[in-house]
């Protein structure tokens, strides 16, 4: 990390521009990750297909997407994973939900899992969750894990789409303290902290500061929501998960002392929170 930091100290202080552009470019390329017999079990049990999308809204560059279905059930349950991550991550659960006679849709986002790209990032992950409500109208609920629940939140938010439950697990809650985060870690200067959204409106059109769920929370048209988060969470501080809740009691809330941000998609007593939540009217 030393080596970026001193990069970007140096970029920084030549260019602004250049080195704003350098770290977004850094900053959406998803890390390499391999897959386990496992997750490549659980691709085979699917029904696999690729659905063609457009890279962006305002894009006419065409994208194909893995999408991956699982069980029959009458009700139809999107689930969309976090960066860096995959649907086949959600083996605990799909099995689960399969189980208890659900029908589990999920995605590979782009450059993420099977699904073609190198970089990626909100805009875009919020445009491909768009198309899918589009074409499955009738889900009974979404179930997003971290970078997913962001984006199945503020897309809920912006689109005019009503979903009867949706459950986010431990979420980053607002892009711009990503970017804060960010920021410190590579040790980015103000003159190049300053000058991100403006590049972010000119390549990806859209208001990166707008992007948070505090902001639009009274917007997101759903029945019920639940948010479930781990206090022992290495990713997501709790606090901010919980300045959320106290922000929105209207919200159900599942805490849990458990292995962290990325094992709680298989956790026991999360897995059981879900199916209860989903079997109440």
């Amino acid at each position: 990390m030393k080596k970026y930091k001193l990069a970007f100290s140096i970029i920084g202080s030549i260019s602004p521009r250049i080195a704003a552009k350098t770290f977004l470019h850094f900053f959406s390329k998803p890390p390499k990750r391999a897959f386990r017999q496992h997750h490549l079990t659980l691709r085979e049990a699917a029904t696999e297909t690729e659905t063609p999308l457009t890279a962006y809204a305002f894009s006419k560059q065409q994208i194909k997407v893995k999408t991956y279905t699982w069980g029959t059930g009458e009700k139809k349950i999107l689930l969309l994973h976090g960066w860096g991550g995959s649907a086949l991550d959600f083996s605990h659960l799909i099995k689960t939900l399969v189980e208890h006679h659900y029908q589990v849709i999920s995605f590979d986002q782009p450059a993420h899992g099977f699904t073609e790209g190198r970089n990626s990032n909100l805009i875009q992950w919020m445009h491909v969750v768009t198309a899918f409500l589009d074409t499955y109208k009738d889900l009974y609920a979404i179930i997003g894990h971290s970078f997913g629940g962001l984006a199945a939140t503020l897309t809920l938010a912006r689109e005019k789409v009503h979903i009867p439950k949706l459950i986010i697990l431990t979420p980053s809650t607002s892009a711009p303290v990503i970017f804060d985060d960010a920021y410190k870690l590579l040790g980015l200067n103000e003159k190049v902290q300053k000058v991100v959204p403006g590049i972010v409106q000119e390549t990806l059109k859209d208001d990166l500061m707008e992007m948070d769920m505090h902001k639009h929370f009274r917007s997101i048209k759903v029945d019920h929501m639940l948010f479930i988060y781990d206090e022992n969470d290495e990713i997501i501080p709790p606090e901010r998960s919980e300045l959320f809740l106290q922000q929105h009691p209207e919200v159900e809330s599942f805490k849990i002392r458990g292995e962290g941000h990325y094992r709680i998609i298989r956790d026991p007593q999360v897995l059981a929170k879900i199916v209860a939540f989903l079997a109440v009217p």
